[in-house]
């Protein structure tokens, strides 16, 4: 395998903790709910995810747990929201500062200080036939079982919301619950599901960065990713597609700071770590006239 190829199959992996990320965030926002805790439940899922494969030494059981605490996540966001009535953002900060503290907490009481870093076991990498052969292409597939899952939700989630009846009433509830409401359409129940769907994909991502980018947990791996990939979801107008497009912009300017790390480089490596960050702010001031929001994003409903 090439180099150029080495590195376009990094930029596919990596492509994945975006997608999910943003894809969490969409799914949940096309029915008003902002969740800007992706960060939070990155980092618990990925401390979590990782505990539960090293345990159990089944890398399925890790990305289990690490959906279920994202899940987790997601219904104590939309409960309190709904319940409460507290603004989501606050919230969504909160969990932020929950998840952050939690996912060390879970590490050190539950694995500790060892000489060694230990090792989750990996995900394993299935090579299509045929296919996996063929130059480039082959980066796309020659993969593990969480990028084709990738592929397959970007496509459900693009069928359901753009040819689906419930696709059509979930982008109403983002538009307008209160006609929605007036229509039949349950606003709470689908505002719980969409939240907790969302959250779940969140889980995956994190859970992905210990069990197949790195094999082990370290303190604050997610490393900003949660909140590019809330960039990334506005970014794409809120579009399941859009959004793997640009999480595969983000993962590749990522993947290429990493490789200017490793060799000689004119910048400092402090200036390439923020590279992608940088990335985000110019991307989204170029692209700031065509970013489209569900009208009800973020915003309270209580049915009258």
């Amino acid at each position: 395998m090439d180099l150029f190829t080495k590195v376009l199959t990094q930029i596919v992996s990596y492509t994945s903790i975006y997608t999910l990320a943003s894809l969490g965030i969409i799914i949940g926002g096309r029915t008003g709910v902002f969740n800007i805790s992706g960060e939070g439940i990155m980092l618990a899922s990925a401390s979590a995810g990782f505990i539960a494969a090293y345990q159990t030494g089944s890398w399925v059981m890790g990305f289990f747990i690490g959906a279920l605490v994202g899940a987790i996540f997601g219904f104590i966001l939309i409960y309190i929201h709904q319940s409460l009535k507290i603004n989501q953002f606050i919230l969504g900060i909160t969990l932020i500062i929950l998840g952050t503290g939690l996912s060390d907490l879970l590490y050190k009481s539950l694995i500790g200080i060892q000489l060694f870093a230990p090792e989750a076991p990996r995900v394993p990498v299935i090579k299509l036939p045929i296919i996996s052969k063929i130059p480039i292409i082959s980066a796309f597939f020659n993969q593990d079982v969480i990028v084709y899952f990738t592929y397959f939700a970007v496509i459900i989630t693009y069928y359901i919301f753009y040819h689906t009846r419930i696709g059509l009433e979930t982008r109403a509830i983002g538009e307008d619950p209160l006609a929605a409401d007036v229509v039949g359409i349950n606003v709470k129940l689908r505002r719980y599901i969409a939240t907790i769907i969302g959250s779940m994909l969140i889980g995956l991502a994190g859970a992905y960065l210990t069990l197949a980018v790195t094999g082990t947990y370290t303190t604050n791996i997610s490393n900003g990713r949660g909140f590019m990939a809330i960039a990334i979801a506005i970014f794409a107008s809120w579009r399941p597609e859009r959004a793997f497009l640009g999480a595969l912009i983000f993962a590749a300017i990522e993947v290429i700071s990493f490789q200017q790390q490793l060799g000689s480089s004119l910048f400092p490596y402090q200036f390439l770590l923020m590279l992608p960050f940088i990335s985000v702010l110019i991307i989204m001031w170029l692209f700031r006239k065509k970013v489209e929001f569900p009208a009800s994003l973020g915003k309270e409903y209580t049915r009258e």
